[in-house]
């Protein structure tokens, strides 16, 4: 079977699943990582045939894209912040809006010019941290996840990416304090309602980690109270909360904050959604 062949099946087989612009990039991605050559390449040879090895590779990876396998998962990788990371079902992939979330901590850090103390709760693939400490090499950085599983990915992308992170596994609604004091606490941090969760895409909700993803109904901002309350005891003067929200939560966390002594401030992400929220604890009165 030459090459477009095999494309060619794997389109008719995925075309109902998938629109055109978005299944020829993900079959562009798989005819790469199986053939190793790129887009233009693969016209190039078009008409090369393949191993046995190769057909039966892009037909195992074409039936996991039919049951909603994200192309991340098949594929074990995934971009963030123009760096490749490794991932598989411990951890969730990285996302643009999560991208934007450590930009603006590097605008804050811009700001603030000299090194700082950081760690990220709830690290997963440790995208963050390794992105922040790219950024930011003279600066302290630490990544803690509950997931031992999330966090021997995080060790493998930062030994690959050559960052130096401080790696620890702790239960943070569990925790009655910090391991440390810091200048930034950033977390993308559970927060999507079970009930939520039948409306959500199969890639999202059958593969990757519920830990990551899921919290109660009845509680759903207990990290950011959690984390705003250990805040209290670690953050050093001016410390700085920084989180990815969901979309329809800012309201509700930011007058969660303002009971608990933050001053807090809401950003949009790229879709015009509210997304992130900064905290600051508030001057003490008379002081």
């Amino acid at each position: 079977m030459t090459l477009l062949e095999s494309k060619q099946a794997l389109k008719a087989q995925l075309a109902d699943q998938f629109d055109a612009i978005e299944l020829n990039s993900l079959l562009s991605m798989l005819f790469e990582h199986v053939t190793g050559n790129n887009q233009l390449q693969q016209v190039i040879h078009k008409n090369d045939q393949l191993s046995e090895v190769q057909v039966n590779e892009l037909k195992k990876y074409g039936e996991e894209l039919a049951k909603g396998k994200p192309i991340q998962y098949i594929l074990g990788k995934a971009w963030f912040m123009g760096k490749e990371y490794i991932v598989n079902d411990q951890v969730l992939i990285p996302r643009p809006e999560t991208e934007e979330l450590v930009e603006w901590i590097l605008e804050y850090a811009e700001i603030i010019n000299k090194p700082l103390h950081i760690i990220d709760i709830g690290t997963g693939s440790g995208c963050i941290p390794i992105a922040l400490k790219t950024a930011l090499p003279n600066c302290n950085i630490a990544g803690l996840d509950v997931s031992e599983g999330a966090l021997a990915v995080a060790k493998l992308n930062a030994v690959q990416l050559n960052a130096n992170i401080e790696w620890l596994q702790q239960d943070i609604l569990m925790s009655a304090s910090m391991p440390g004091n810091y200048d930034i606490i950033v977390s993308n941090p559970p927060y999507i309602p079970f009930n939520e969760k039948v409306n959500m895409q199969v890639q999202v909700k059958n593969y990757e980690p519920a830990l990551a993803l899921f919290v109660t109904n009845e509680d759903p901002l207990i990290f950011y109270r959690i984390i705003a309350r250990l805040g209290k005891q670690c953050l050093n003067r001016n410390g700085q909360l920084f989180f990815e929200m969901h979309y329809d939560q800012g309201k509700a966390i930011q007058s969660l904050f303002d009971e608990m002594g933050y001053h807090a401030e809401l950003r949009k992400d790229m879709f015009g959604k509210d997304r992130m929220i900064r905290a600051s604890l508030k001057p003490k009165q008379g002081v």
